[in-house]
């Protein structure tokens, strides 16, 4: 079976346990449509010309890591950064890891996606930008229809957040090869600052696939000073 079967025939399992005849389910429903239609891209494609996915595309991937791999503070936390108090929203192997996070904050939401995908105080704003910057392209598509995780972050308006906002996405590696898509969201609200760090970070020589989509959202004279490392 190839990676784009075994993705199509999950996904009809996973959609069970979606939201009920929400917009959001809508959304997924035709992000795999778009992504059955177009499947991986490949070097026909002018933006992938220079890019083969063969060799990615091999692996037999773990699509729900059961577990979270089990990581120390001491182990990573070279990865964090130094000199600088951050609030940090971690995930270890796609799920939220509460020991690794700090985010205890006044007068601004960060949260898991899950939770604002979950609960109704998140629906005004789900529902206003979710999936609204990402464009259709097969593999951002991928990451709607399965998105169940990653960083909410809304900034009300004049609000400048004092310190830095770091996401971070270790993948441990434990059970051997695994596709993650961590989906965030990102609203600033008008005249609102912040500062954003996300780092995707393996911790082993395993394959790991992550198809991650980041949208952010910046309303009137808002600032968003926003940095991404992969390794």
């Amino acid at each position: 079976m190839s990676l784009k079967e075994k993705l199509l025939s999950t996904y009809i399992a996973f959609e069970d346990h979606l939201e009920d005849d929400s917009p959001i389910h809508d959304l997924r429903n035709e992000a795999i449509k778009i992504f059955e239609d177009q499947g991986f891209p490949t070097k026909k494609e002018e933006e992938w010309k220079y890019t083969s996915l063969k060799s990615i595309l091999k692996e037999d991937y773990n699509l729900f890591p059961k577990r979270e791999g089990v990581v120390e503070f001491k182990d990573v936390k070279k990865y964090f950064l130094h000199d600088v108090d951050t609030y940090k929203v971690v995930f270890v192997d796609g799920k939220y890891s509460s020991f690794l996070s700090e985010t205890t904050h006044d007068q601004l939401d960060v949260c898991t996606m899950s939770s604002a995908l979950s609960k109704a105080k998140y629906k005004p704003v789900i529902e206003a930008y979710f999936n609204k910057a990402a464009n259709r392209e097969s593999i951002t598509s991928l990451n709607t229809a399965f998105a169940t995780e990653g960083a909410y972050i809304h900034i009300p308006k004049n609000k400048e957040v004092e310190k830095p906002i770091e996401i971070i996405n270790f993948a441990t590696g434990n059970e051997s090869a695994m596709l993650l898509q961590p989906r965030n969201l990102i609203v600033v609200g008008e005249n609102a600052h912040v500062q954003i760090i996300e780092r995707h970070q393996s911790l082993s020589t395993n394959a790991v696939f992550s198809n991650s989509v980041t949208e952010i959202f910046a309303e009137k004279r808002a600032y968003v000073d926003y940095y991404k490392i992969q390794n």
